[in-house]
């Protein structure tokens, strides 16, 4: 069979090639250490062009995508910055707090746990270790708990490890220890705590222990001002120098479960807490760029309620307002409000590109607060805010306030020099699982390993930089 001329050639040059390869293993044998000779070779010319000619056909075979990658690599602008922020009602210790309570509800509990029901309210000892595991698995870097007694304060510090994470937080009781606290945990890798500021919901927010309006419990919020350590890296530089440059403000709150008036009012003060925390910050870091600003919190108040809708400044209409809000609210008293992360998730197919991927919609349940039984009733009391100044992209630009916007707080002059940031990521995470960790075997039924962490939800959410 005649072959075509340019196979020829190949057939000639892979004979040359196979030469070559076998002149240059018996020389690689004798320079071998393990083959005794007297004489030191000098590389061969032959073993200095095969060399060359490998590897010219190896750039030519392969190298030419290594090397556009690599051209693409070089001039491609580093992967943005993302942020993730949590929030979560671990439950206070009650059976700490009402010992001969506590041996009523175990008893119940025993029982339920006996006729194979893994509901009912574990002891917190029981309850933390998986609670905690579900808080690092997630791998953020701040979160805000509620409802968290002084002793649970010390287990969650030593078990999220007191290396990698520091806190702020107070006793709602006295402003030292006693009573519940809304404590901030962040990564010390990641964030450097500038400032904390701890204020009472109440027309007093200086006073420890003070309650406020129609609260059946003194109620408190923890601001704290954080510069980002990312802005570090050599190829980012901040928009604010100095030693009280602030990229960040976190605050987390627990409203009341029983006054309306009180959630409304929170609302309010709030707001204007926050625009205080920002002058400051932008006074003390001499920028007119402005922090990222995120509220968490268990709010005690679903989207239908006046102090939610005064907080979001009523971005978000429901058809079945409880309670009106009254007065001016949000924008409407000169401050910028806030959005809610769960509805300004940048969705799959919006035409946005962001790293890793879009989501479909929003992960997990529906409900943030579930109770220590089975439950359908809706019920969405836990949130993630970002404020809505100018170091936040909505989704939906279209979602405004229903306030004129004349009256809102106004972008930044500068944006160039503005770190924006969009939501990415966004999901409730289940707070009960049948087998935690697979360990039950045939005849291991550990109760233990099947409970609800928490009756609320962690609430989960992804910032990222956004290049607007």
């Amino acid at each position: 069979m005649l072959r075509p001329a340019s196979w020829t050639g190949t057939a000639l040059l892979a004979t040359l090639l196979l030469g070559l390869v076998s002149a240059c293993s018996a020389a690689s044998l004798t320079d071998s250490p393990l083959v005794s000779s007297s004489v030191e070779t000098e590389p061969s010319l032959a073993r200095l062009e095969l060399g060359k000619l490998h590897t010219q056909q190896h750039a030519f075979q392969l190298g030419t995508h290594y090397v556009h990658d690599r051209t693409a690599m070089g001039n491609r602008p580093p992967p943005p910055r993302t942020l993730r922020v949590g929030s979560l009602n671990i439950r206070y210790d009650y059976h700490s707090r009402h010992p001969v309570l506590s041996g009523v509800s175990s008893a119940v509990t025993s029982v339920l746990h006996h006729a194979k029901r893994p509901w009912g309210e574990h002891r917190w000892q029981e309850r933390c270790d998986q609670l905690v595991d579900q808080v690092l698995f997630h791998d953020l870097d701040v979160v805000g708990f509620q409802e968290v007694l002084h002793g649970q304060l010390g287990d969650l510090q030593e078990m999220m490890g007191e290396q990698e994470w520091a806190h702020v937080g107070v006793g709602r009781d006295d402003g030292r220890e006693a009573g519940e606290a809304v404590p901030i945990f962040y990564r010390r890798s990641r964030l450097e705590l500038v400032s904390v500021q701890h204020s009472w919901l109440s027309p007093t927010p200086t006073v420890p222990g003070s309650k406020g309006w129609d609260a059946g419990q003194p109620r408190m919020i923890t601001l704290a001002r954080f510069r980002d350590l990312a802005l570090t890296e050599p190829h980012l530089s901040s928009p604010s120098s100095g030693t009280n440059a602030c990229d960040l403000v976190v605050a987390n709150t627990h409203w009341d479960d029983r006054g309306l008036e009180a959630r409304e009012e929170s609302a309010k003060l709030i707001l204007r807490l926050v625009e205080e925390q920002v002058a400051a910050a932008n006074a003390d870091a001499g920028s007119s760029s402005v922090p990222l600003v995120v509220l968490v919190g268990d709010l005690n108040s679903p989207p239908s309620e006046a102090g939610y809708q005064v907080l979001t400044g009523q971005r978000y209409p429901v058809e079945d307002v409880k309670e009106p809000a009254t007065g001016p609210v949000g924008p409407a008293a000169s401050r910028a409000a806030f959005f809610d992360a769960r509805h300004e998730l940048v969705k799959r197919r919006s035409g946005v590109q962001v790293s890793g991927g879009a989501m479909s919609r929003r992960f997990g349940p529906y409900n943030t607060y579930t109770g220590f039984e089975p439950s359908d009733v809706a019920k969405v009391i836990d949130f993630v805010l970002p404020l809505g100044n100018g170091a936040f992209v909505p989704a939906s630009p279209s979602v405004t306030s229903s306030v004129p916007a004349s009256s809102q707080t106004p972008a930044p002059s500068a944006p160039e020099q503005q770190t924006r940031w969009r939501v990415t990521r966004y999901g409730v995470v289940q707070n009960f699982f049948e087998d935690v960790g697979g360990r039950r075997g045939k005849d291991q039924d550990d109760d233990k390993d099947a409970m609800i962490l928490s009756d609320h939800r962690l609430v989960v959410a992804a910032f990222e930089e956004a290049f607007v």
